[in-house]
């Protein structure tokens, strides 16, 4: 039979022994040691990585406001997302309607069940989008079916003084298709007409008593790139032109109340010179088209005349923006 002192020191041993080997071991843990995991748990092998990207959207109105976000995160399950604006959402792929222009610091926080988590910053710039390019009156009697010369004749020519008679001769000989280029379902329409007799020197433009030139004053948007487009038809191309019959559609660079000035503006170099020149014989049109620069402040001129000893016509004169 065991004694209580027997069996008191056999139990102090066994405990001692235990102690031993547990701090032999490095095993022992104090109340004030650190708290490891629990056990059987692993790292995460694939922490979330936060990133997207985004565009601006286009559209008529306000539409430019709002900003789309593509979301690029990768191994996350959850996401916050700070607009800058004050905005925020827990969307995966959201949109933001901006209250204006501005630079905006967009900030994404994407996490995983594992609350593991990861952040991406980068600025978001929001623009108004220009507005699109215009033409500004449109042009007037550009398929010349009234026979009002009014719309093209510049107001006053200092000299000569005859030159402010009538900028063409009307003619029933135009382009059988409509100003939008669909077919009229006849074999012509009105256009403009010259002849030798109205027309420019063969070395380019003048300030002869007979010759003609139509002119318009339009505004476009500046810095721009246009077309100014016409069609047109010779009937022969005689020899005895130098350069051959021909109808230019001219942008000058500038609004004119003289067309002396004009003149000397066509004669200096305009901002674009269309010349059509195809002899296919009268009531075959040609459609001429030319690109352009508007000018620094958008105020610039249409300006046709021909150098002709033949019968040369145009119609359907344009100019709009290129898309």
């Amino acid at each position: 039979m065991k004694t209580i002192t027997e069996f008191n020191t056999k139990s102090f041993l066994k405990t001692t022994t235990t102690l031993v080997l547990l701090l032999s071991f490095g095993l022992f843990i104090s109340c004030e040691d650190e708290i490891y995991p629990e056990a059987g748990s692993i790292a995460d092998k694939t922490p979330p990585v936060a990133a997207f990207s985004a565009s601006q959207n286009e559209g008529p109105d306000d539409e430019w406001k709002t900003v789309s976000f593509k979301n690029q995160s990768v191994s996350a399950t959850d996401y916050s997302w700070d607009f800058g604006d004050g905005n925020a959402s827990t969307s995966f792929e959201p949109d933001n309607i901006y209250s204006g222009e501005g630079t905006y610091t967009v900030t994404l926080v994407a996490s995983d069940k594992l609350n593991v988590t990861n952040k991406y910053s980068t600025t978001v710039e929001v623009k108004q989008p220009p507005a699109p390019a215009a033409v500004t009156p449109e042009i007037v009697n550009g398929d010349f079916t009234d026979s009002d010369y009014g719309p093209w004749k510049v107001s006053s020519f200092s000299a000569p003084a005859s030159q402010t008679r009538n900028p063409y001769n009307g003619s029933s000989d135009g382009d059988p298709n409509n100003y939008d280029g669909s077919p009229s379902g006849a074999s012509k329409t009105k256009g403009a007409k010259y002849t030798s007799s109205t027309s420019a020197n063969s070395d380019g433009p003048s300030s002869s008593g007979t010759s003609r030139y139509a002119y318009q004053s339009i505004e476009v948007t500046p810095n721009s790139e246009y077309y100014v487009e016409f069609s047109h038809a010779i009937k022969t191309d005689k020899t005895d032109v130098s350069g051959g019959d021909r109808i230019l559609v001219e942008i000058l660079d500038g609004h004119f109340d003289d067309g002396a000035n004009a003149v000397i503006s066509s004669s200096n170099g305009p901002l674009a010179r269309a010349v059509g020149d195809i002899a296919n014989g009268k009531g075959n049109f040609t459609v001429i088209k030319k690109q352009f620069t508007s000018n620094a402040d958008g105020k610039v001129s249409i300006w046709m005349y021909s150098i002709t000893n033949d019968e040369a016509y145009a119609d359907n004169v344009k100019v709009y923006p290129v898309d």
